[in-house]
């Protein structure tokens, strides 16, 4: 019975790391991806966006730093630029509405040359994006930072497409766009891609029904990050296991010998204060847990808090049962020293986190 506990402890626990790994290295690109003008002009076609009434600005993208303020808050700087003809530069206001930044984004311009008879103007801009980014699966998430991109001129019918051609390869899983010496603590790159996102108001702005503001998507260039996981499973997972552990200690020393009672001095408030002392170290890890998302829902690993405080909870009650009820200490779970709490304890636990853990990602 030993050996079947150990290898379904040992199965369950494998059966977890590989969930783990699969979800970390698994990731399908967005199917709304623009590598090509061709696939520009197809996606626009379905807005019913004529060449005729509304003008296409060639807009390009250069990230050289971000950082997550808060669990919901993206500082991003860098360069963006804009092509114009010169009819274009005479009837249209130039420049670039971050539309998910939280204050005001400062743009500098910083260059304006002519190349292939357009007018490229750039700006190196900083701005603070807020999105709703789920946490549900932390710490083995993924997050795709968008850069929502607007034409300023709240009327005119400009609508800005990326300027492929300005970067060497946008294929497919492919990163661009991105300084290579960008240092993102804690997340790697997936990849990054060009995209329209639809825009639905519930109003006209006061203006004609399907004013052009409301039909025209907004450009959008993403930044798909990788979280690296290893430095969060080390804080929190190592801490579970070694409480897990000293919590077992108490399990294996269940015994009705007195000589081994009075060797390891064991008592009832012992065990009670045991379990209090470790159930204080893993809520303060929980609480700690909780402080980066105050606002999401229970997240992925908590639950591996939840289930450490049902352990404690368990384990001192049977303690408590175990050393004080004597005739319990003779039947079901009790028997023979408590034989089966000791045997599936570790089984027990890790297939509930195995079902925890299916349940989460499947």
């Amino acid at each position: 019975m030993k050996i079947v506990a150990a290898f379904l402890s040992t199965t369950f626990a494998a059966l977890i790391a590989f969930s783990w790994y699969q979800e970390h290295v698994l990731y399908f690109p967005n199917k709304n991806e623009l590598v090509s003008n061709a696939e520009v002009t197809q996606y626009l076609k379905k807005f019913d966006l004529s060449d005729e009434l509304h003008e296409r600005i060639p807009t390009g993208i250069y990230v050289d730093s971000m950082h997550f303020n808060s669990a919901n808050d993206v500082q991003v700087g860098g360069y963006v630029w804009q092509e114009f003809t010169s009819d274009q530069l005479e009837k249209y206001q130039e420049g670039i509405i971050f539309t998910d930044a939280v204050e005001l984004a400062t743009m500098e311009e910083a260059y304006r040359n002519i190349v292939d008879g357009k007018t490229v103007i750039g700006w190196y801009f900083e701005a603070s994006l807020r999105q709703d980014f789920s946490y549900k699966n932390y710490p083995i998430d993924h997050k795709t930072v968008w850069i929502k991109l607007l034409p300023k001129g709240f009327d005119s019918n400009l609508v800005l497409v990326p300027s492929l051609k300005s970067y060497g390869d946008t294929s497919l899983k492919l990163s661009f766009g991105l300084a290579n010496d960008m240092v993102l603590e804690g997340w790697s790159v997936n990849e990054t891609f060009f995209d329209f996102m639809p825009v639905e108001f519930n109003t006209n702005f006061g203006l004609a029904n399907n004013h052009v503001r409301t039909l025209v998507p907004e450009l959008t260039f993403n930044v798909v990050l990788k979280r690296d996981f290893f430095s969060a499973f080390l804080v929190n997972v190592t801490l579970l296991i070694v409480c897990m552990s000293l919590l077992y200690s108490l399990v294996m020393m269940m015994t009705t010998n007195n000589t081994l009672t009075e060797k390891y001095d064991l008592s009832v408030s012992g065990s009670i204060g045991t379990c209090a002392g470790i159930f204080f170290v893993v809520l303060i890890a929980h609480i700690s847990l909780r402080e980066k998302f105050p606002s999401s829902g229970i997240v992925y690993l908590e639950y591996f808090y939840l289930v450490a405080y049902v352990y404690i909870l368990m384990i001192a009650l049977s303690n408590y049962f175990f050393n004080t009820k004597a005739e319990l200490a003779q039947h079901g779970l009790f028997a023979r020293d408590g034989y089966l709490i000791k045997l599936l304890y570790w089984p027990v636990y890790f297939g509930s986190l195995l079902l925890i853990t299916w349940l989460n990602f499947r």
